[in-house]
């Protein structure tokens, strides 16, 4: 068990394209990270509060750039 990590997560920001100040958008979620000798894998499940988008599965390996 020394090599896995569990994440909880809150996430606020959107994305814009004017000078608009766009409304914050809020998500939430819990995600799972095994250290393996090349870099981290990791595997988040994530939610929406703002939208009806559902789940989202989010899967990255490697270090942070």
């Amino acid at each position: 068990a020394e090599r896995w990590r569990l994440a909880t997560f809150v996430d606020q920001g959107n994305a814009f394209n004017s000078l608009d100040f766009p409304s914050i958008k809020t998500g939430v979620g819990f995600g799972v990270r095994w250290v393996s000798p090349v870099g981290p894998l990791r595997l988040d499940l994530a939610h929406a509060l703002d939208d009806d988008g559902g789940f989202r599965l989010h899967f990255s390996m490697g270090p942070e750039l």
